[in-house]
Protein backbone atom coordinates (compact mmCIF):
# COMPACT_ATOMS: atom_id res chain seq x y z
CA UNK A 1 0.00 0.00 0.00
CA UNK A 2 0.88 3.29 -1.00
CA UNK A 3 2.28 5.72 1.92
CA UNK A 4 -0.26 8.41 1.05
CA UNK A 5 -2.93 6.20 1.90
CA UNK A 6 -1.46 4.54 4.66
CA UNK A 7 -1.40 7.49 6.82
CA UNK A 8 -4.65 8.48 6.60
CA UNK A 9 -5.66 5.02 7.27
CA UNK A 10 -3.44 4.79 10.45
CA UNK A 11 -5.21 8.54 11.44
CA UNK A 12 -8.52 7.32 11.27
CA UNK A 13 -7.87 4.12 13.00
CA UNK A 14 -6.49 5.59 15.91
CA UNK A 15 -9.15 8.62 16.10
CA UNK A 16 -12.07 5.33 16.38
CA UNK A 17 -10.12 3.68 19.01
CA UNK A 18 -9.44 6.98 21.15
CA UNK A 19 -12.80 8.19 20.09
CA UNK A 20 -13.98 4.84 21.51
CA UNK A 21 -12.09 4.82 24.88
CA UNK A 22 -13.60 8.46 25.38
CA UNK A 23 -17.19 7.25 25.15
CA UNK A 24 -16.45 4.24 27.60
CA UNK A 25 -15.09 6.81 30.14
CA UNK A 26 -17.60 9.65 30.07
CA UNK A 27 -19.87 9.35 32.77
CA UNK A 28 -23.80 9.16 31.55
CA UNK A 29 -25.52 12.43 32.49
CA UNK A 30 -28.19 11.34 35.14
CA UNK A 31 -31.86 10.96 34.20
CA UNK A 32 -33.69 13.16 36.64
CA UNK A 33 -36.51 11.20 36.81
CA UNK A 34 -33.82 8.10 38.31
CA UNK A 35 -32.60 10.87 40.46
CA UNK A 36 -36.14 11.01 41.85
CA UNK A 37 -37.20 7.55 42.46
CA UNK A 38 -33.08 6.98 44.11
CA UNK A 39 -33.78 9.65 46.74
CA UNK A 40 -37.40 8.86 47.55
CA UNK A 41 -36.69 5.17 47.85
CA UNK A 42 -33.15 6.06 50.37
CA UNK A 43 -35.87 8.27 52.46
CA UNK A 44 -38.68 5.61 52.54
CA UNK A 45 -35.82 3.03 53.36
CA UNK A 46 -34.42 5.78 56.07
CA UNK A 47 -37.71 6.22 57.76
CA UNK A 48 -38.48 2.19 57.94
CA UNK A 49 -34.99 2.38 59.56
CA UNK A 50 -34.05 -0.16 56.85
CA UNK A 51 -30.27 1.04 56.93
CA UNK A 52 -29.18 -1.01 54.72
CA UNK A 53 -31.36 -0.54 51.66
CA UNK A 54 -30.92 3.36 52.56
CA UNK A 55 -26.95 3.03 52.40
CA UNK A 56 -27.33 1.47 48.92
CA UNK A 57 -29.79 4.05 47.53
CA UNK A 58 -27.74 6.81 48.93
CA UNK A 59 -24.54 5.48 47.46
CA UNK A 60 -26.11 5.55 43.98
CA UNK A 61 -27.37 8.84 44.19
CA UNK A 62 -23.70 10.01 45.07
CA UNK A 63 -22.53 8.04 42.16
CA UNK A 64 -25.13 9.15 39.94
CA UNK A 65 -25.10 12.73 40.76
CA UNK A 66 -21.06 13.76 42.64
CA UNK A 67 -22.65 17.32 43.38
CA UNK A 68 -25.88 15.79 45.26
CA UNK A 69 -25.55 17.18 49.02
CA UNK A 70 -28.69 15.62 50.36
CA UNK A 71 -26.94 11.95 49.22
CA UNK A 72 -23.86 12.46 51.58
CA UNK A 73 -25.96 14.17 54.26
CA UNK A 74 -28.46 11.11 54.44
CA UNK A 75 -25.06 8.45 54.12
CA UNK A 76 -23.80 10.53 57.36
CA UNK A 77 -26.86 9.83 59.08
CA UNK A 78 -27.45 6.04 57.49
CA UNK A 79 -23.96 5.84 59.48
CA UNK A 80 -25.02 7.46 62.42
CA UNK A 81 -27.53 4.97 63.13
CA UNK A 82 -25.73 2.13 62.39
CA UNK A 83 -23.25 2.72 64.82
CA UNK A 84 -20.09 3.49 62.42
CA UNK A 85 -19.24 7.34 63.62
CA UNK A 86 -15.84 7.69 61.80
CA UNK A 87 -17.79 6.85 58.68
CA UNK A 88 -20.62 9.09 59.45
CA UNK A 89 -18.13 11.47 59.87
CA UNK A 90 -16.26 11.49 56.77
CA UNK A 91 -19.71 11.56 54.73
CA UNK A 92 -21.10 14.62 56.93
CA UNK A 93 -17.66 16.38 56.31
CA UNK A 94 -18.03 15.85 52.48
CA UNK A 95 -21.29 17.43 52.83
CA UNK A 96 -20.37 20.13 54.60
CA UNK A 97 -17.63 21.27 52.03
CA UNK A 98 -20.11 21.51 49.48
CA UNK A 99 -22.96 23.44 52.01
CA UNK A 100 -21.04 24.97 54.87
CA UNK A 101 -23.96 26.74 55.87
CA UNK A 102 -26.59 24.05 56.09
CA UNK A 103 -27.19 23.88 60.08
CA UNK A 104 -29.41 20.57 59.65
CA UNK A 105 -25.95 18.55 58.25
CA UNK A 106 -24.35 20.38 61.04
CA UNK A 107 -26.85 19.22 63.41
CA UNK A 108 -26.60 15.27 62.03
CA UNK A 109 -22.58 15.62 62.65
CA UNK A 110 -22.83 16.99 66.23
CA UNK A 111 -24.82 14.31 67.59
CA UNK A 112 -22.02 12.19 65.60
CA UNK A 113 -19.49 14.21 68.07
CA UNK A 114 -21.82 13.48 71.23
CA UNK A 115 -22.38 9.63 70.44
CA UNK A 116 -18.46 9.50 70.50
CA UNK A 117 -18.15 11.24 73.59
CA UNK A 118 -16.43 14.25 71.91
CA UNK A 119 -19.25 17.03 73.85
CA UNK A 120 -16.77 19.76 72.53
CA UNK A 121 -16.78 19.12 69.02
CA UNK A 122 -20.53 18.55 69.54
CA UNK A 123 -20.67 22.08 70.55
CA UNK A 124 -18.18 23.63 68.46
CA UNK A 125 -20.58 22.35 65.94
CA UNK A 126 -24.37 23.37 67.11
CA UNK A 127 -22.61 26.78 68.12
CA UNK A 128 -21.75 27.15 64.21
CA UNK A 129 -25.10 25.94 62.71
CA UNK A 130 -26.61 28.79 64.85
CA UNK A 131 -24.22 31.57 63.70
CA UNK A 132 -25.20 30.68 60.53
CA UNK A 133 -29.02 30.05 61.05
CA UNK A 134 -29.66 32.27 64.38
CA UNK A 135 -33.15 30.31 64.83
CA UNK A 136 -32.54 26.75 64.15
CA UNK A 137 -34.31 25.19 67.37
CA UNK A 138 -33.49 21.83 67.10
CA UNK A 139 -29.46 23.15 67.49
CA UNK A 140 -30.45 25.30 70.19
CA UNK A 141 -32.48 22.55 71.36
CA UNK A 142 -29.27 20.41 71.53
CA UNK A 143 -27.10 23.43 73.07
CA UNK A 144 -29.04 23.64 75.67
CA UNK A 145 -29.41 19.89 76.46
CA UNK A 146 -25.47 19.62 76.06
CA UNK A 147 -25.14 22.44 78.65
CA UNK A 148 -27.29 20.78 81.19
CA UNK A 149 -24.80 18.50 81.73
CA UNK A 150 -22.10 20.48 82.82
CA UNK A 151 -22.33 22.23 86.60
CA UNK A 152 -19.11 25.05 85.59
CA UNK A 153 -19.68 28.73 85.21
CA UNK A 154 -19.58 28.66 81.81
CA UNK A 155 -21.86 26.09 80.79
CA UNK A 156 -24.62 27.31 83.34
CA UNK A 157 -24.43 30.77 81.91
CA UNK A 158 -24.45 28.89 77.93
CA UNK A 159 -27.10 27.23 78.97
CA UNK A 160 -29.14 30.55 79.88
CA UNK A 161 -28.09 32.59 77.49
CA UNK A 162 -29.25 29.07 74.27
CA UNK A 163 -32.63 29.04 76.99
CA UNK A 164 -33.34 32.29 76.08
CA UNK A 165 -32.91 31.98 72.38
CA UNK A 166 -34.77 29.02 72.22
CA UNK A 167 -37.70 30.19 74.67
CA UNK A 168 -37.86 33.52 72.10
CA UNK A 169 -37.59 31.19 68.54
CA UNK A 170 -40.58 29.08 70.24
CA UNK A 171 -43.17 31.03 71.97
CA UNK A 172 -45.65 28.93 71.67
CA UNK A 173 -43.35 25.77 73.11
CA UNK A 174 -43.89 25.72 77.26
CA UNK A 175 -40.93 23.40 77.95
CA UNK A 176 -38.45 25.76 77.23
CA UNK A 177 -40.00 28.75 79.29
CA UNK A 178 -40.33 26.21 81.91
CA UNK A 179 -36.61 25.63 81.89
CA UNK A 180 -35.97 29.34 81.39
CA UNK A 181 -37.89 29.65 84.97
CA UNK A 182 -35.75 27.39 86.63
CA UNK A 183 -32.58 28.70 85.75
CA UNK A 184 -33.89 31.75 86.74
CA UNK A 185 -34.87 30.71 90.15
CA UNK A 186 -31.66 28.77 90.61
CA UNK A 187 -29.62 32.24 89.74
CA UNK A 188 -31.96 33.90 92.17
CA UNK A 189 -33.57 36.51 89.27
CA UNK A 190 -36.89 36.22 90.92
CA UNK A 191 -38.61 39.54 88.81
CA UNK A 192 -37.49 38.41 85.14
CA UNK A 193 -38.60 34.31 86.49
CA UNK A 194 -41.89 36.02 87.51
CA UNK A 195 -42.40 37.69 84.51
CA UNK A 196 -41.42 34.45 82.60
CA UNK A 197 -44.23 32.77 84.44
CA UNK A 198 -46.56 35.29 83.20
CA UNK A 199 -45.87 35.34 79.56
CA UNK A 200 -46.51 31.38 80.51
CA UNK A 201 -49.89 32.16 81.92
CA UNK A 202 -51.20 33.92 78.88
CA UNK A 203 -49.44 31.00 76.27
Amino acid sequence: MKLKYLLPLMLWMFALIFGGCNQKNKKQVADPGEMISIKTLGLAYLEENQLEEAEAEFLKLVDLDPKEVLGYANLGLVYLRMGNYPEAEEWLQKALKMDPKDPDIRLILAKVYEMSSQTQKSISELEQAIRHSPGHIKSLYQLTELYASSTDDESLKNRHKYTLALAGSTPGNIVPRLNLIEILIRETQADKALEQMEGLRQV
